[in-house]
C-alpha cells in the first residue's frame, strides 16, 4: 500500500468497509467512584471484517429520477418509520435523583455577524455565508438538511435531494450531478446525507442512504463515496454498507460520519428494531481504495430505543453518549487501539424530554415534533477538545425555562468527570432554541450551528439558523453568549417537522474556524423557499489564518 503524506497539499483517499454485526455484551464491575461517578458498566467487543470497494460499474448507472412529490414522500415516510419505532419502544425509565439545575446566562441573538476582518480579537466574523442555490433549494425537500465539508475554496456538499453539489468558490456557485444507482436491494436515493474531510489525508467522504422503495420503505443501505479532489464530481470508489445483507429487512436509518486519527466511523440507528449500531474502518485503506479492515458492534441498550453519533475533534479515543434515563447520561469510548468499547455513566441535573410547543413564522406552525427533544437521542451531539468531552442535546421546558432549550454536560477526558452543566436558553425566555451541532476546531474551540425560533403560546419566528463560538472569549467553559443570525426564515412546514442534519467541521486548512451548514424557510413552504446556507466562521483573531487560506486551491491526487 502507498503511504500517505500527512500534507494539506497532497489531498489523499480514502475508502471505506462494512459487513454485518455481531456483538458480545459483558457487564463490567459495577464499582466506581462515587455518587456522581461511574454506576452499571457495560462493555460491547466488536467484531472484526473486511469490506471490499464497490465495482467501478456501481459508479455508472444513474439513479432512478423521482418525482419531487415522490421523493418528499419517500423522506417523511422514512422519517415516519423513525418515528414509529420511536414510539414503540419509548421506555424512559424511571431516574434516580439528580443533580442541582444549573440555570446559568442566557444567550443573545445577533442580526449577522460583523462583515470586517479588523478590531478586536474576539470579534465573531462570517466569513462567507453564500447560498446553495442547487442542491438544496430547487431541487430538493424542504426538510433540507444540508451537509458540506471544505477543503480550501473548494466545497462538497449535498443534503436530502438525489445529487450532489461541488463549488470551486467558496459556494458562490455550484456544479451538481446525480448518485448512482443503488444495489438491487435498496435502489432509490433517499436521504440523510453527510459530508466529512479528513484534514490529515487530504480526502473527503460523503455517505447517502438508499431505499428500496418509493413507498414505506423496508430495507436499505448505506453508500460512502471517496474523493481525492473535491473539484471532480466524480468520486474514486465507493463502499455499500448493507447491514441486512440477503436478509433484506433492515432500514439503516440517521446515518452519521465521525473521525479519529485513524479511524472513519457510520453510526447507525437499525430499523425497525432501533438497534444503535457502529462501523469502524482503517481509513488507510479507504484512502487506497482498497478492501478496508472493519469493525462492527451494536451498542446494547436495556432501556429502549438509544442513538449516539461519533464525537468531534476525537484523536485516539471516539466517544458516543446517549441519556440512559432523565438524569443519566452514558459514555462509550473507543479506543482506537482496541475492539473494546468501554462505558461509564454519570448523574447530571434533570432533563425534561419532552415535545415542546415553538409556534411561529406567518402561519404560526409548531417546527418541533416528539423527536425534536426525547429522550433516544436524535439531537445530542458530542466534541472533543482541549482535554474535554462536551455533549449538547435539546430539552423541553422546565421550571427554569419556559420554551424548549438545550442542556449541556462538559466532562474531562481523563476520568470523564464531570465539570460543568452549561443549558443554552435565549435570553428573557423568548424563543424555543435546539440542534445543538457542535464541533471543536483545531484549539479545541466549540463551534456550533443551530436553529432558533417559535415560543410558548405562538407567535414567535420562524425556525431560522445561527452559529455561534464558545472559547476563552465566551466566558464559561462550554458557553455561547451570542448566537449570530446565517439563514433568515418566514415559514415553517405545517407537520412540525425540521430536521436534524446541519454540519459544522473545523475549517480545512485554517484550523481556528468553522465551516458550516443550515438552513431556513423563506417566504413561503416549497423547495423554492429552502434558504440553504454554506458558511465559514470563527474570530477575528484568526482572520489571518482564514484570509491566507480561504482562497487556496489544494493540489490534485
Amino acid at each position: 500500500m502507498k503511504k500517505l503524506k500527512k500534507s494539506w497539499w497532497v489531498p489523499t483517499l480514502i475508502a471505506t468497509t462494512i459487513g454485518t454485526a455481531v456483538y458480545l455484551v459483558m457487564p463490567s464491575d459495577p464499582a466506581g467512584p462515587g455518587p456522581a461517578e461511574a454506576q452499571n458498566d457495560v462493555r460491547a467487543v466488536a467484531q472484526s471484517l473486511q469490506l471490499a470497494p464497490d465495482s467501478p460499474r456501481a459508479l455508472a448507472a444513474p439513479a432512478a429520477e423521482l418525482s419531487p412529490a415522490d421523493a418528499e414522500r419517500l423522506v417523511v415516510q422514512k422519517r415516519q418509520l423513525r418515528e414509529r419505532v420511536a414510539s414503540a419502544t419509548a421506555s424512559n425509565p424511571p431516574s434516580p435523583a439528580g443533580l442541582a439545575e444549573v440555570t446559568g446566562q442566557g444567550t443573545q441573538l445577533v442580526d449577522g455577524a460583523e462583515g470586517r476582518f479588523h478590531g478586536t480579537p474576539s470579534a465573531t466574523q462570517i466569513g462567507r455565508n453564500n447560498t446553495n442555490t442547487i442542491g438544496n433549494g430547487g431541487a430538493a425537500s424542504t426538510l433540507a438538511e444540508p451537509a458540506a465539508a471544505n477543503n480550501g475554496v473548494q466545497v462538497l456538499a449535498s443534503g436530502n435531494s438525489r445529487h450532489y453539489e461541488i463549488s470551486g468558490n467558496g459556494g458562490v456557485t455550484w456544479t451538481s450531478t446525480t448518485f448512482p444507482a443503488g444495489p438491487s436491494d435498496a435502489p432509490t436515493v433517499c436521504c440523510d446525507n453527510d459530508v466529512i474531510h479528513d484534514k490529515g489525508r487530504g480526502v473527503t467522504f460523503l455517505s447517502t442512504l438508499y431505499l428500496n422503495s418509493s413507498g414505506p420503505p423496508t430495507n436499505g443501505v448505506v453508500r460512502i463515496f471517496v474523493f481525492r479532489n473535491i473539484n471532480t464530481l466524480t468520486p474514486n470508489c465507493s463502499y455499500t454498507i448493507d447491514p441486512a445483507g440477503t436478509a433484506n429487512n433492515i432500514v439503516p436509518d440517521f446515518p452519521h460520519l465521525g473521525l479519529s486519527n485513524n479511524h472513519l466511523y457510520l453510526t447507525l440507528n437499525n430499523l425497525p428494531a432501533g438497534a444503535a449500531q457502529i462501523r469502524r474502518f482503517n481509513i488507510d485503506n479507504m484512502a487506497d481504495c482498497v478492501t478496508a479492515a472493519t469493525n462492527v458492534v451494536t451498542l446494547p441498550s436495556s432501556v429502549g430505543q438509544r442513538i449516539g453519533t461519533p464525537a468531534s475533534g476525537a484523536k485516539e479515543v471516539q466517544y458516543f453518549t446517549w441519556a440512559e434515563n432523565s438524569t443519566t447520561i452514558r459514555i462509550w469510548s473507543w479506543p482506537q487501539s482496541s475492539t473494546t468499547l468501554t462505558s461509564v455513566t454519570r448523574t447530571l441535573s434533570t432533563s425534561n424530554f419532552t415535545n415542546p410547543d415553538c409556534r411561529g413564522g406567518t402561519l404560526n406552525n409548531d417546527f418541533t415534533d416528539s423527536l425534536w427533544s426525547s429522550i433516544h437521542g436524535f439531537n445530542r451531539r458530542a466534541a472533543a477538545g482541549k482535554g474535554r468531552l462536551y455533549v449538547y442535546w435539546n430539552v423541553g421546558p422546565d421550571a427554569s425555562h419556559t420554551q424548549g432549550h438545550v442542556h449541556s454536560a462538559i466532562f474531562s477526558e481523563v476520568g470523564l468527570t464531570l465539570l460543568a452543566q452549561t443549558p443554552m436558553f435565549i435570553s428573557g425566555n423568548t424563543a424555543c432554541n435546539g440542534l445543538p451541532m457542535i464541533a471543536t476546531n483545531d484549539r479545541g474551540d466549540l463551534g456550533i450551528s443551530t436553529a432558533v425560533g417559535g415560543r410558548a403560546g405562538g407567535g414567535g419566528t420562524a425556525a431560522q439558523a445561527f452559529v455561534a463560538i464558545a472559547d476563552d472569549f465566551a466566558g464559561g467553559i462550554g458557553f455561547f453568549p451570542f448566537l449570530s443570525l446565517s439563514a433568515s426564515g418566514t415559514h415553517n412546514r405545517t407537520d412540525q417537522r425540521y430536521r436534524d442534519y446541519f454540519t459544522v467541521r473545523p475549517h480545512n486548512p485554517c484550523g481556528g474556524w468553522w465551516s458550516a451548514t443550515n438552513y431556513a424557510l423563506s417566504g413561503g413552504t416549497g423547495v423554492a423557499n429552502v434558504n440553504s446556507r454554506y458558511v465559514e466562521f470563527g474570530r477575528s483573531r484568526d482572520n489571518g489564518c482564514w484570509n491566507e487560506w480561504k482562497n487556496a486551491v489544494p493540489a490534485l491526487q
